[in-house]
């Protein structure tokens, strides 16, 4: 007796769709990943100004007041974990309505970390900096010494920020061996839309910074924001003008010229209490040299110095820029590590097993209809 049976093709039809729906979610899902970004339009006449780390509380009290004092905006990246030098510093930050965007917890070679270790100091960086300053961060990542990789765009994008921002002119002013003439010059290489590196640290970069200004207000550039730059929506929330003199809170001033002696304070990064010790430690620095007149002697609609990612950091130097190879960006496909190989590798056994379950249902309906 021949017995029809429909529950053989029903079930290996039903699993098919379940295997449609399992790759359908890892598909797509698995290419969310942050664009990387280091400069504007190219047809606009401006100039962003970027500073990263905060690791001299002086220094950037001094960097901010000059900024204020030449009304000119700026966006800052700070370690998360070096704004507990200074908190009130950034909340002076936040109230001028200058962006703030996220820079790590504490500075790591993103690509020697694993994919949860790299959202991790993605996240922590942006919930410690948020507690500082009362007010959510620009969402825009900026990854140290401007390392990343495939993981490092997918743990971006994951904790929220869909833009990675790197640089197109540096002023160098973290390398222990240039000097300030040498620095003011590298700073006045851009050209429309760029994005200008310098450092909240550096004993150098307080003495550059207005002539940088200058420079650049001297060939007609106006100054903006990262996220007028990039087209980003972002809002400063509550600001108010605060003068240079409460900014620097009683700090001395820039003496004349650099000739006239050291910034004094720390030039260094010491963790807090119980924090991490894989931070660089605080050090001397030398004297910034002496720099001739600022004579600008470039246009800055020259082509730009392609960015040079920042040298790896040592427990006891500071940070230096350094020409190494370009992190690579992440090409069409899956990727070989991080979480993308894990989905990759999931829809494919699951791809598998619903070959298996579906070709057992037919077997299994094939003998029902012969008994």
């Amino acid at each position: 007796m021949l017995v029809r049976s429909r529950t053989g093709p029903r079930l290996a039809l039903a699993c098919l769709v379940l295997g449609w729906l399992v790759i359908g979610q890892t598909g797509p899902t698995s290419a969310v990943a942050a664009r990387v970004v280091r400069h504007g339009d190219r047809a606009q006449h401006v100039i962003a100004l970027t500073f990263d780390d905060g690791v001299s509380p002086a220094n950037c009290r001094r960097i901010l007041a000059t900024l204020v004092a030449e009304h000119v905006p700026a966006t800052f990246f700070p370690i998360a974990e070096a704004m507990s030098l200074d908190p009130a510093f950034w909340r002076l930050v936040a109230t001028v309505g200058d962006p703030v965007g996220d820079h790590t917890w504490s500075h790591p070679q993103m690509p020697t970390l694993g994919p949860a270790a790299q959202f991790t100091q993605i996240d922590r960086g942006r919930r410690v900096a948020e507690s500082v300053l009362g007010r959510p961060l620009l969402r825009v990542f900026r990854p140290p010494y401007g390392a990343f990789d495939a993981a490092t765009l997918t743990a971006s994008a994951k904790a929220g920020f869909g833009t990675v921002l790197l640089w197109d002119v540096s002023d160098r002013d973290t390398s222990p061996h240039g000097t300030v003439a040498e620095m003011r010059s590298a700073a006045e290489l851009g050209t429309n839309g760029s994005v200008v590196l310098m450092h909240c640290g550096p004993n150098a970069t307080p003495y550059l910074l207005s002539d940088v200004i200058a420079f650049y207000r001297a060939h007609g550039f106006r100054f903006v924001t990262v996220p007028q730059l990039l087209g980003i929506a972002w809002s400063p929330g509550p600001t108010r003008a605060l003068t240079a003199e409460q900014i620097l809170g009683g700090l001395e001033p820039l003496p004349p010229s650099s000739s006239g002696g050291p910034i004094t304070g720390p030039n260094g990064y010491s963790p807090p209490p119980g924090a991490p010790t894989a931070s660089p430690t605080a050090r001397p620095t030398a004297t910034p040299t002496a720099r001739p007149p600022a004579t600008p002697t470039a246009s800055p609609t020259a082509t730009a110095a392609q960015p040079t990612p920042e040298a790896a950091s040592t427990p006891s130097a500071e940070p230096t820029e350094a020409p190494t190879p370009a992190a690579p960006t992440p090409t069409a496909g899956p990727a070989s590590t991080g979480p993308l190989a894990n989905q990759t590798v999931f829809a494919a056994l699951a791809g598998l097993a619903i070959v298996a379950v579906t070709v057992g249902s037919l077997v299994l309906a094939r003998r029902v209809r012969e008994r």
